[in-house]
């Protein structure tokens, strides 16, 4: 979905509202209060958006006001909605925003007795775990990126397994710095939440010493065409870029920004508690959201198995293969795969050293190739495109 000027469209939303022909004139009354208690409880404006638009198309379906409706009609509403093509996630979403609204509509703490009875239950057929997207397929991804700016975005997707609408209005002032890297501000759903970053650090570094205008106020994903040069990128031109770099691949998995949010809520939830599921992802705390990734990550039941077959079971606490090295030398951060430091230009490791000193070795005996070589950094150095051949010469065994 591409971003969206969610002020302009409420108010349009209230215009709405406020002239349907098929709304009775109570139920207009009841919504536009709802609207106003929903500013006093500081929702944001996309939730808020979404509140009103549903609670519009309820009431459309209604034939009666809705404080006088009886249980049995909104047994007859939730009915309809089931019947309707809709997708399960869709028909859920419908549900509970009736019983959020009738909790509001009655003042009370509990849901009433109208809603109470509405079962919240996701569809059965959940995406396979084979399907979830791994650590490994995030290092194809960035192995086969060229250019800085989308491994920023590969990397972030994965980091934060945020919203594809709360990363794409980011700007580089919402960067901040962090003790353990940087930190990002993210404004979601349930209001704004600050997400350390570790793994994207070197990425985005590299990113942001190329980009068109790196200032506080520009947008961080910026266009480099020639035609509207350092303005914001589409979400089509993303989800572009993601795809052609997975045809580079061999991954047969979706590679759009809800996927990525999907499987990285699955391999966190092998390691973050259900509070702390809620607050990175940007779920209200006590949802029932992080069950769905517990389910598919097996936390609750593989170690409870293992013990009763005497099997010594260890928690989970291997390192990201995707965690960035630190320059043993100049002690500035580098990609996970990186072979030489982006900074000092030294080694990062013992295997990268010996590498490094047979390449030197056969550059000083055939000046033309070394030649070549240098030219390819400076290329790097400069636009940030990495040639191919310059990566075997670094990578090659």
């Amino acid at each position: 979905m591409p971003t969206k000027n969610f002020k302009r469209e409420i108010k349009r939303e209230l215009h709405n509202i406020e002239t349907h022909k098929n709304l009775t004139p109570h139920n207009k009354e009841l919504i536009l209060e709802f609207y106003r208690d929903l500013r006093i409880l500081d929702y944001s404006d996309a939730r808020i958006m979404k509140l009103l638009n549903t609670t519009k198309i309820i009431g459309e379906i209604m034939d009666t006001n809705f404080d006088e409706a009886t249980k049995d009609d909104i047994k007859d509403l939730v009915a309809e909605i089931n019947s309707r093509n809709y997708t399960e996630s869709t028909k859920r979403t419908y549900k509970v925003i009736i019983r959020r609204f009738y909790k509001w509509l009655n003042n009370e703490e509990e849901y009433p007795d109208t809603v109470n009875w509405i079962q919240l239950k996701y569809n059965k057929t959940k995406k396979l775990p084979e399907k979830i997207l791994t650590e490994q397929d995030i290092h194809k991804l960035l192995q086969k990126a060229t250019h800085p700016r989308t491994k920023a975005l590969i990397s972030i997707l994965w980091e934060t397994g945020a919203r594809i609408g709360e990363l794409i209005d980011l700007t580089i002032g919402h960067i901040e710095e962090h003790p353990y890297g940087k930190k990002i501000t993210i404004d979601g759903k349930t209001g704004q939440r600050r997400l350390p970053l570790i793994q994207t650090v070197p990425h985005l570094r590299n990113w942001i010493n190329i980009h068109p205008n790196p200032q506080k106020n520009q947008p961080l994903w910026a266009k480099l065409g020639q035609k509207q040069h350092g303005q914001k990128c589409s979400y089509r031109a993303l989800t572009k870029t993601l795809q052609q770099t997975k045809e580079k691949t061999d991954i047969d998995k979706p590679v759009n920004p809800h996927h990525f949010r999907h499987s990285r809520a699955t391999y966190l939830a092998n390691k973050f508690t259900d509070a702390q599921m809620c607050e990175w992802f940007g779920w209200v705390q006590g949802s029932d959201m992080p069950a769905r990734y517990i389910h598919l990550s097996g936390r609750d039941i593989d170690g409870a198995y293992a013990r009763i077959h005497g099997i010594k079971h260890t928690e989970n606490t291997e390192t990201s293969k995707l965690s960035p090295q630190k320059c043993p030398t100049c002690t500035n951060t580098n990609p996970h795969n990186t072979k030489l430091c982006n900074y000092c230009g030294k080694a990062l490791n013992h295997e990268a050293l010996k590498k490094l000193e047979t390449a030197e070795k056969q550059q000083n005996q055939n000046p033309t190739n070394k030649n070549e070589l240098y030219q390819m950094i400076q290329n790097y150095e400069q636009n940030g495109e990495i040639h191919p051949q310059l990566i075997q010469q670094l990578t090659k065994k």
